[in-house]
């Protein structure tokens, strides 16, 4: 055994030592630099474009046994630019092979991949384009020199860089720290794995977007199918695993996708293609989404989504469903859209919760006003139908509700059917034209038999009334931003109230502050807090906007208020001048006043913040009160003396 064994280790020595022999003859006799040629042939009949090698190609052993090959440069012969280059390119190599003159490439790997994405101010790109004349057209390997045979078992990418300026878009951002690995790949529709990472920086924003992808890959190159299987796609903060499978990628390129996602912020996502202030995105465990599933599908003409299903955070069960159709823009038309949406219960407040109370005055002279998106409008057609069993939305409840939305050539319909609203029904029409100059909008909308008191549940704002309601509006704006809109409003609003309870305590600070200047006292003193109305009408037109030209006019049984009047949208505060009558028989008499100060407008102004306690919004103008009671006092007199 002791013999055995000596000679056991002798072979095996001498094997290594003529390894090592053969090794070295083979890197003192054979040059790299003989494949440099087939090299660059290759990659130039594989992909049309042209490849050139400044550096060396040396032997090397590390990181692997092969071949490494500096400063390496790809061009497009019809552009000036360099698409690539690489600092260090490492191939692993068979070395049987290199005995019959053959460079069989095993490993590629690739260190400092610098490639330039270049769009010129007419839109013609540094990277040949499908079908022109320098795109890649797959021939069979090998030169005319040496052959030649690619069988990549592992690709590996570490700290590469693609930067991309589009002139004619003023697009300007780089793609970095890419590092890809991949083993066994190959065209043949076998599977091998692919991990991938980067990060996507916008040189304009100074913002980064970090990347990476997990998959397993399906190619067959000649059948044109690719297969994204198993897949972990993650883009801070939306993770998304699934399948993607592309068919027929050598003729007519379709797709189909199935996926889904972890909970994610949804602001926070937003926040990664849009310009936001961070202080302003909520924290990440509010407004959260989760995509339970994603079907859709497409081609070159469009994609169909088979099935969207969210569910808004906080809200379990509530899922959002999703069904849509889109075809492309063509030479002939706009592009189009049509879908379906549905849902359960959804509190709309819940998920997106309301910002911080700040006063009034504050919040409308900040906030920016916002434009309307014409271009866009003009440039898409749209069909729309949605459902939802129970809506909550600004503190007020629809159930059920349903109605679509059409927008044709510029032109956009919203119209709603008869709405659940508070135990009656409300109906919505919305009418857009963006192709007028500037943009008009008019809108309708009708509420019969609305429960007040149920009403002021969710609006404390209308806790002073009581009893049944119709309301009706009608409104045409035209402006090209929500600003705008408001300030050339016309139109009316008209409500009718019967049988209700109506809180009067302003009206009573009113007329006790004018009962100051009474000489019989306080007119208030008999008033009860809520009176019985038998009929309330109220009409609120607007002319010219809302900062002026309003006029209002109110009837409560005996009780008439008219008056004009502006809101100052910046300052947060609204200004009527206002006359309050009681009026006489035969108006029912519901609040009761002394016969001797019926049938007067009493002169009233309404000036304030819409943040001022409901107490200081109105006053009466106490000059022309004491002036009113001088005159009555003149009056009186004269009536009681006999006439001659």
């Amino acid at each position: 055994m002791g013999k055995l064994f000596k000679i056991l280790m002798v072979s095996f020595a001498g094997i290594v030592v003529l390894l090592i022999g053969l090794a070295f003859v083979l890197m003192s006799v054979i040059d790299p630099n003989r494949y440099r040629a087939a090299v660059e042939q290759t990659v130039g009949r594989q992909s049309g474009l042209q490849l050139q090698i400044a550096g060396d190609m040396a032997w090397t052993f590390r990181p692997v046994f092969g071949l490494s090959i500096a400063d390496v440069r790809l061009r497009n012969p019809d552009s000036p630019q360099e698409l690539a280059t690489f600092t260090t390119i490492s191939l692993r190599v068979d070395p049987a092979g290199l005995l019959r003159s053959e460079l069989n490439i095993e490993e590629f790997l690739a260190e400092d991949l610098h490639i330039n994405w270049i769009v010129d101010s007419q839109g013609q790109g540094n990277w040949p384009a499908p079908g022109s004349d320098n795109a890649p057209v797959i021939v069979e390997s090998g030169s005319a020199e040496l052959p030649m045979a690619v069988n990549i078992r592992q690709i590996r990418v570490s700290n590469a860089r693609l930067s991309v300026q589009n002139l004619q878009s003023g697009l300007s951002m780089s793609i970095r720290d890419i590092n890809l690995v991949s083993r066994d790949a190959n065209m043949q529709n076998q599977p091998f794995p692919l991990t991938m990472s980067l990060n996507l920086v916008d040189d304009a924003a100074a913002s980064m977007l970090a990347f990476s992808l997990e998959t397993t890959v399906s190619f067959d190159r000649s059948g044109g199918h690719l297969v994204l299987g198993d897949m972990a796609l993650s883009l801070s903060p939306l993770s998304l695993s699934g399948d993607l499978i592309f068919e027929n990628l050598n003729t007519n390129p379709v797709w189909q996708a199935n996926l889904r996602s972890n909970t994610f912020p949804l602001p926070h996502l937003l926040a990664n293609f849009f310009a936001t202030d961070e202080n302003t995105l909520p924290p990440p465990n509010q407004q959260q989404l989760t995509i339970h599933q994603l079907i859709a599908n497409g081609d070159a003409n469009g994609l169909r989504l088979e099935s969207l299903e969210l569910e808004p955070g906080g809200q379990p069960g509530a899922r959002v469903s999703l069904n849509a159709d889109a075809r492309y823009a063509t030479d002939n038309g706009l592009p189009r859209i049509g879908y379906q949406l549905s849902s359960a219960a959804f509190d709309l407040d819940a998920w997106l919760p309301s910002p911080a109370a700040e006063p009034v005055e504050a919040a409308s002279a900040s906030a920016a006003d916002i434009e309307l998106p014409v271009e866009l409008l003009n440039r898409l057609n749209l069909q729309g139908a949605h459902s939802i069993d129970l809506l909550n939305v600004a503190g007020m409840q629809f159930s059920p509700m349903q109605f679509t939305l059409s927008l044709e050539n510029g032109l956009l319909n919203l119209d709603s059917r008869a709405t659940g609203f508070y135990g009656g029904n409300l109906e919505l029409a919305l009418r857009l034209n963006s192709r007028n100059r500037p943009a008009q909008l008019a809108i309708t909308s009708e509420l019969n038999n609305i429960d007040a008191a149920s009403l002021s549940a969710d609006i404390p704002l209308l806790n002073f009334l009581t009893g049944r309601f119709d309301l009706n509006t009608t409104h045409i704006m035209s402006g090209n931003s929500v600003n705008a809109l408001l300030d050339n409003i016309t139109g009316s609003s008209r409500i009718l109230v019967s049988e209700s309870s109506v809180n009067i305590a302003i009206l009573k600070q009113v007329f006790s502050a004018i009962s100051v200047l009474s000489p019989s006292g306080d007119m208030t003193s008999a008033w009860p807090d809520v009176v019985p109305i038998n009929r309330t009408e109220a009409v609120l037109n607007f002319s010219n906007g809302l900062s002026s030209g309003q006029s209002f006019a109110l009837r409560m049984d005996n009780l008439d208020i008219a008056g004009t009047g502006g809101i100052n949208q910046q300052e947060g505060r609204f200004d009527y001048q206002l006359g309050f009558t009681m009026l006489g028989e035969p108006a029912i008499q519901s609040i009761r006043l002394n016969e001797n100060y019926r049938d007067i407008a009493w002169p009233i102004r309404c000036n304030a913040a819409f943040s001022d306690s409901a107490a200081r919004y109105c006053s009466p103008d106490l000059q022309k009160v004491r002036d009113m009671f001088a005159q009555i006092a003149r009056d009186r007199l004269r009536n009681q003396i006999p006439s001659p």
